[in-house]
């Protein structure tokens, strides 16, 4: 069977389908990770072939470029990665529909899978009349969202002669079932297992510590756009905290920061499953990818939970009571220092230990992208269609290779 990735050109949106892809090519399976920018480069870092959907875009720069300008206004009307017509912001659904339409007509998928804006793949889909699959990627995602999504799609819809997507086929919940806030039609949940790329880890990971460790990030856009001011708090509370702090910026400048204490660590690139897997807690933005990821290790978290779906993660994390929502994150350096009381709260309170282990073993049963592979395949079958009208078999177009 032929399954057609569609993924946006950002790690945090990219990673979480990478696990369900490699799952599928261990069972046999040919896949395709459709996509553009860097995001080629990093699907071929993980094994998997990769198709360039709108050579000539950097995403990455272009979306930073949109942050930094926008200052929390909605995009405006014609800049890059948004729908015409001032429909929405469309994740580069827009530039990347058309070549991945025409390549799905020729390599004729069984089954399209994408995340939620990722919408293109649900355009491709629809065209070549087989089902699609959405793979959700944390806690702020709903049909309602989805359809804003495709809405923003709206002039690519009518370019193929589509009036919008088909209903979806199946929706993959990745979040713990006790915290989930989805009920949407045809969900099916999966285990989320961490991706976040390869790398050489460092021996002191897997040293006993000798006090209690603490990994920071903020994920891979929010430095870009941001630099690293939204931690300076964290670096008043190492001064008066017997922990170790792990600065896990991506490689950010850090100069801003001043001098670092003795124990803060800046390390470069590092995955950050391994990271936190040796590590006794976490402060982070509250990306959809490192807020399950950190629920999959069990650490109790501080999240910020500022911009995009954040808030959404953060709210599910307090929720659940394993984990700590700053509710103005940019007073924690104020007079009365309350960055250093949350910091000391995160270490000392047995009852965020206690409920991020409890998630952590709830993620653990949840069904493993393997186990899942078998039951995609046969609501493939179930559809009766091999892609583009064809017919279940081994036919293969030109240049499709297992």
């Amino acid at each position: 069977m032929r399954v057609l990735f569609a993924g946006p050109p950002f790690f945090g949106l990219l990673y979480p389908l990478v696990p369900l892809a490699q799952a599928f090519r261990a069972a046999g399976h040919d896949v395709l990770v459709a996509t553009c920018g860097k995001a080629v480069g990093h699907t071929v870092a993980a094994g998997l072939p990769a198709v360039d959907c709108a050579p000539g875009i950097d995403p990455d720069a272009l979306y930073a470029a949109m942050e930094k300008g926008r200052q929390g206004k909605p995009p405006a009307p014609g800049e890059r990665g948004q729908a015409p017509k001032g429909k929405g912001f469309s994740f580069f659904s827009e530039e990347m529909a058309d070549t991945m339409v025409e390549i799905g007509r020729r390599w004729r998928p069984h089954l399209v899978v994408h995340t939620p804006n990722g919408v293109a793949g649900q355009l491709v889909a629809a065209a070549l009349g087989v089902p699609s699959v959405l793979h959700a990627v944390g806690f702020g995602h709903t049909g309602r969202h989805v359809a804003m999504m495709n809405d923003a799609l709206a002039d690519g819809y009518a370019r193929h002669g589509l009036t919008g997507p088909n209903p979806l086929a199946a929706w993959l919940d990745v979040t713990p079932p006790g915290m989930s806030a989805t009920a949407e039609p045809h969900r099916r949940f999966l285990r989320h297992v961490p991706y976040n790329g390869g790398g050489a880890l460092p021996h002191w990971l897997f040293e006993e510590r000798e006090r209690p460790r603490i990994a920071v990030t903020l994920g891979t856009v929010r430095p870009v756009v941001d630099g690293v001011s939204p931690i300076e708090w964290v670096i008043d509370a190492a001064r008066v905290t017997d922990a170790e702090f792990v600065l896990a910026l991506g490689g950010a400048d850090l100069s801003g920061l001043g001098p670092l204490p003795e124990n803060v660590r800046p390390v470069e690139w590092t995955p950050l499953g391994a990271l936190l897997a040796g590590s006794d807690a976490t402060i982070h933005h509250g990306g959809a990818g490192t807020t399950l990821t950190a629920l999959d290790a069990g650490l109790p978290q501080i999240v910020l939970g500022e911009g995009a779906d954040r808030p959404a993660n953060a709210a599910a994390v307090r929720a659940r009571g394993c984990g700590l929502v700053p509710e103005d994150p940019a007073a924690l350096t104020g007079p009365d220092r309350p960055g250093r009381d949350l910091v000391r709260r995160l270490l000392e309170d047995e009852a965020l230990a206690t409920a991020a282990r409890e998630a952590a073993e709830e993620m653990a049963a949840m069904p493993s992208p393997a186990e899942t592979v078998p039951r995609l395949v046969e609501l493939a079958l179930a559809h009766g269609t091999a892609g583009a009208g064809g017919t279940h078999g081994p036919h293969r177009t030109p240049g499709a290779t297992r």
